[in-house]
């Protein structure tokens, strides 16, 4: 990987169109996302989605896109509501992103046109995380591990480019059944009864969202290892900025750079 994919706009905006479009992306513990109403709202990759979770019970995610003009319907990281009123003009939706009402000004000619709805993702839930695709992908392999209940979650800011952040969590592990790497954007880490599930969120180019997900624990437990990410993640984005590649030769951390190349590749193709 050269430095400037760390640094330059235009490697992340490559990533938007291969790495995160194709793929399924978590979005939350599905703990996070627990009763009826629940709902919480990210921008992955640079794509604005919100998972909720209806009132049968059903998870869903959601494109954050009102139909009437592509505003946010979905203002707030995460609450409880009965319904999403995008604040601009009005619009309203059901817990399952069906239209239900406009104020008479801005209203459609026809209000049970199905065009109306919130834009619907593929979603599905395994071990414990909430997983989406922007597009229609192949069958999600499955993670075959048995999770103890969900402990909570930590949401922390990194001034880093994402892939700084996955090289960070894969440098100095090799896959086995307490370590796994799922492509591109989530580790699994078990320590006896205690399992961390660390999911990147791509926000823009130089900044990334951490969640760590404790299943089996307290999540206050695991604040100062987060810190320490946080700051050694800094640190080699600073470091990329002064010309500096990735030092790990990790299995893999080189199966993540033979993916990213894959994916660059596949754009050059393409155009």
């Amino acid at each position: 990987m050269k430095t400037e994919d760390y640094t330059n706009g235009e490697a992340f905006q490559i990533e938007k169109r291969t790495v995160f479009s194709g793929d399924w992306l978590p979005l939350c513990a599905e703990g996070q996302i627990g009763r009826p109403g629940d709902f919480l709202a990210a921008s992955v990759g640079g794509r604005s989605v919100f998972g909720v979770r209806d009132g049968e019970g059903v998870v869903r995610v959601l494109r954050n896109a009102c139909r009437h003009q592509n505003m946010q319907v979905v203002g707030t990281p995460s609450g409880n509501c009965q319904s999403f009123r995008c604040r601009f003009h009005g619009w309203t939706y059901d817990l399952q992103g069906r239209f239900l009402s406009a104020p008479p000004p801005v209203a459609p000619k026809d209000p049970r046109s199905a065009d109306l709805h919130l834009a619907s993702l593929p979603t599905t839930t395994m071990a414990g995380i909430v997983f989406f695709s922007l597009s229609s992908p192949s069958a999600i392999s499955r993670i075959d591990t048995e999770l103890p209940a969900h402990g909570g979650t930590s949401v922390t800011d990194i001034a880093c480019n994402w892939k700084v952040c996955v090289e960070y969590l894969l440098a100095e592990h090799e896959p086995s059944p307490d370590f796994v790497w799922r492509w591109p954007l989530l580790v699994m880490r078990r320590a006896g009864s205690l399992v961390v599930v660390q999911q990147i969120v791509p926000h823009t180019f130089l900044r990334t969202r951490l969640f760590t997900h404790i299943f089996g624990g307290a999540v206050e437990e695991q604040a100062q290892a987060t810190s320490l990410i946080k700051q050694a993640c800094e640190q080699l984005q600073a470091d990329r900025v002064a010309g500096t590649a990735c030092r790990s030769d990790g299995a893999l951390v080189v199966d993540f750079h033979n993916r990213l190349a894959s994916a660059y590749t596949q754009e050059a193709a393409a155009t």
